[in-house]
């Protein structure tokens, strides 16, 4: 098939400006010439290619032309599109893989790295991966091969987290999901393990609770829960460790199921995680239960697998589906049908570096098809998200796509076969012939749906007026179309259009603007202005009709409390969803995403009552009490002209730091000085300045212990493992050059005294660890500096496609 340039030149001038920039990054081809595709052409590029898989099941030219333009129509029309990786490598020659994959530890050191090699190369290839832990020995327990005992799961999971954050300095990564169980004796252990905000960053955590567990939460939650680990009944334990991490032991915790319960609702009120996976209810539709139990699922919780298990993605978007406030169910259909055969043809293709995974897929075919714009989808039909209405269509519409993928997929097991683990599947005993194992999935779309500006997957909007910034700090204002289009059906004067504005600049919201139509402010209703229960409710609506899981944050306000989030867990046990992922807004932090003017957002570090002036903090007793300390202020010491001391060369995420530090007379610090190699400019300026403070602080007589003790820790965007260990940030850096000057001078002198010749400093105590203030997920993209915004269960940036889960 070959696509006219004129009906390309069409196609490629519907892209925003934006979805241009992300793709010219992400999924455009660059030419051997220096040139590059627009869209239409990687459209006809994916869309032949995926074509010509065709000729393997005997059809003929004409029928691959058909094909082809089949699969066209529906890319261009903006009305599907696989995932990333199949738009990005199809047609190129470069191996084609899925982002989604569970691999399997078991109880041996031999599986535990056969995985980790494993999971490497499937890092490397970029795909997203998933494992239970909950095979593994728990800690102290005995291990017969070395007479030693067990480190525990969590142990080996920060092993991981260290390699995957490694090939995450090269390049291409992918996300990754660690899941146990309740009934695992090391679950407190496991629960804890991202206590402190940012530690463990390349993996989300869930714990996965049965039926058994929540009965007894919700039947008889005070009374003592008991863990069960290959037939032995024992109550949950408490692993002790060394401050660097190594166990020592272990002992046995008397703790309700409720305790236990409030445990994992803490983790997820503080900062989102763990999330919580109803595996039993996962089981109960497992397409394949041939295959064993399934025990996890893939970075964001929308694919629970079995080992080396996989699934192929895609999504319609469903507001390319309505005209005149009616669902065009006819074109649905087509395209609903369409993208079963071209994701079906994508698993031919399918090439993975671990060679189980690319059997697994042939034999079991799994697709996941799912949605995304059907927030814009309700904004066209004026159906508010936060109603029954809004959840019936929703149920319609997902019940509709469901029913057809199944339909052609039984039409393509009679035209091409069917997977060949049908014996291992509930359709054996149904005696239905079945293409592929499972079909539909509700998957994260962050940068695709960016690609065809609509809302993602079936969350609501973030906000409905937002602003973009790009690299060169060049700022685009977007609002959103359809209320843009609502709005100018009705004859607001300039003032109240103004107004309008006013209120969508400052919060992205237009609830506080009584004029409007009260059906259009119900209508156009944001993330944040939906409570956590209308959340739950629409997810629940959908998982009746998805082979298996959703990708959903259930947002909540920062107000919420723990017990909301308590009740909203077992609500989601009660309604059937298989996971459940909370987000309280403003619970990390540094908060991911805030709408409105720069200059009324409050500044994370400040506390209750910072909007309070100072002339009103500015009480007589104040000023009596500054002018106290005014008198017994710190005054620095005057450097000598000569000084003598050390520099030191490290390698940071930012480049090579060159650290100076220098002795006074008596052998104690006295200044740093730091410069970045060929890096300069902001990280240069960012190091001097915190050199100047640090200097300034030891020529006060500040401890330079204590400066340490507050410089180590310190998480920037782009950590880094090096031979002297992980590189967190410039500060932590800087402070761990700190520790070795200081240590290396104790080895030799083993005291340091004190600037005024006072009794010697003590030995430098044990670092303690970060606290939440000291670290946080990064509020800018790593790719452009936008915000990143929460949804879908995971972080991703709405200006270049950035997705921590892709």
């Amino acid at each position: 098939m070959k696509v006219p340039q004129i009906e390309k030149d069409q196609i490629n001038a519907t892209f925003s400006e934006n979805a241009l920039k992300m793709m010219k990054k992400r999924y455009l081809m660059p030419f051997d010439d220096g040139g590059q595709e627009m869209p239409a052409d990687m459209m006809e590029r994916v869309a032949n290619a995926l074509a010509l898989v065709e000729k393997k099941y005997k059809h003929d030219q004409k029928f691959v032309d058909q094909v082809a333009r089949d699969f066209f129509s529906i890319l261009s029309n903006k009305e599907y599109t696989p995932a990333g990786r199949t738009m990005t490598n199809v047609g190129t020659g470069t191996p084609l893989i899925a982002n989604c994959i569970v691999l399997p530890i078991e109880d041996s050191m031999e599986s535990i790295f056969q995985t980790l090699k494993e999971a490497a190369l499937l890092q490397q290839a970029g795909s997203g991966l998933g494992f239970s832990l909950s095979s593994m020995r728990p800690a102290d327990y005995e291990t017969k091969k070395s007479r030693g005992r067990a480190s525990g799961p969590v142990s080996f999971l920060r092993v991981y987290d260290t390699a995957f954050g490694t090939i995450k300095q090269q390049g291409r990564h992918g996300a990754n999901m660690a899941m146990m169980n309740i009934h695992h004796p090391d679950i407190l252990d496991f629960i804890t393990c991202k206590k402190v905000e940012g530690d463990i960053r390349n993996f989300n955590i869930s714990v996965t609770v049965s039926d058994e567990f929540m009965k007894q939460v919700v039947e008889a939650p005070d009374t003592q829960w008991y863990c069960d680990f290959k037939g032995q009944k024992v109550k949950p334990h408490r692993v002790l460790r060394y401050p660097n991490g190594a166990t020592y032991g272990s002992e046995e915790v008397d703790i309700t199921a409720r305790e236990l319960f409030n445990m994992i609702v803490e983790g997820a009120w503080k900062n989102g995680e763990p999330g919580i996976v109803y595996i039993d209810e996962v089981n109960r539709t497992n397409p394949l239960p041939g295959l064993g139990r399934i025990e996890t699922s893939n970075p964001c919780g929308e694919q629970f697998l079995h080992p080396y298990d996989n699934c192929n993605l895609g999504s319609i978007n469903l507001a390319k589906f309505v005209s005149d406030k009616q669902v065009n169910w006819d074109r649905l259909k087509f395209v609903t049908r369409t993208s079963v055969r071209m994701m079906d043809n994508v698993i031919d293709l399918f090439d993975f570096p671990v060679q189980q995974v690319t059997d697994l897929a042939k034999n079991n075919r799994r697709i996941g098809l799912g949605i995304m714009g059907f927030a814009d989808m309700l904004f066209q039909l004026e159906i508010p998200y936060n109603t029954e209405k809004g959840r019936k269509m929703g149920e319609q519409v997902m019940s509709f796509i469901n029913r057809e993928a199944h339909q052609m997929s039984q039409e393509l097991a009679v035209e091409k076969g069917e997977f060949p683990n049908t014996h291992l599947s509930i359709f054996a005993k149904k005696k239905i012939k079945m293409r592929n194992a499972a079909l539909t999935t509700v998957a994260p779309t962050g940068s695709i749906s960016m690609m065809l500006d609509c809302s993602s997957g079936l969350e609501p909007i973030f906000a409905l007026y937002f602003v973009k910034q790009d690299k060169d700090g060049v700022k685009y204002n977007y609002m959103n179309e359809y209320l843009e289009k609502a709005i100018a059906r009705l004859n607001l004067s300039e003032t109240q259009k103004k107004e309008v504005m006013d209120a969508l600049i400052a919060g992205g919201s237009i609830q506080s603007v009584s004029f409007l139509p009260k059906t259009i402010r119900d209508t156009f209703v944001t993330a944040m202005e939906i409570s956590g229960e209308d959340h739950m409710k629409m997810q629940a609506a959908f998982q009746k009709h998805v082979d298996n899981s959703i990708s959903k944050t259930i947002n909540l306000p920062n107000s919420a409390t723990h017990e909301d989030v308590y009740n909203g867990f077992i609500s989601a046990w009660k309604l059937k969803c298989k996971s459940c992922t909370v987000y309280r807004d403003g619970s990390r932090m540094i908060q991911v995403l805030h709408v409105g003017k720069k200059d009324n957002i409050l500044s994370t570090t400040s506390g209750f009552g910072a909007s309070q002036s100072t002339e009103e903090k500015a009480t007589a007793e104040d000023t009596s009490m500054r002018l106290d300390m005014d008198r017994v202020r710190l005054k620095p010491r005057v450097r000598p002209d000569v000084m003598t001391g050390k520099t030191y060369k490290l390698k940071t995420g930012y480049g090579t730091l060159y650290v100076t530090i220098n002795d006074d007379e008596t052998g104690v610090p006295f200044e740093v000085f730091a410069s970045m190699g060929k890096t300069g400019g902001y990280f240069q300026e960012q190091s001097e300045a915190l050199c100047r403070l640090i200097s300034l602080s030891l020529r006060s007589g500040i401890k330079i212990e204590a400066i340490i003790d507050d410089l180590k820790g310190i998480r920037g965007p782009m950590p880094i493992f090096t031979n002297k260990g992980l590189i967190l940030s410039l500060p932590d850096a800087i402070g761990q050059i700190m520790a070795e000057h200081v240590t290396g001078a104790r080895e030799m002198e083993h005291v340091l005294a004190k600037p005024d010749g006072q009794e010697a400093l003590p030995m430098m105590e044990e670092t303690k660890v970060a606290t939440i203030a000291d670290t946080g997920f990064m509020p800018g993209c790593p790719d452009c500096g936008n915000t990143l915004t929460m949804a879908e269960g995971c972080i991703s940036c709405k200006a270049c496609g950035f997705s921590r889960c892709g």
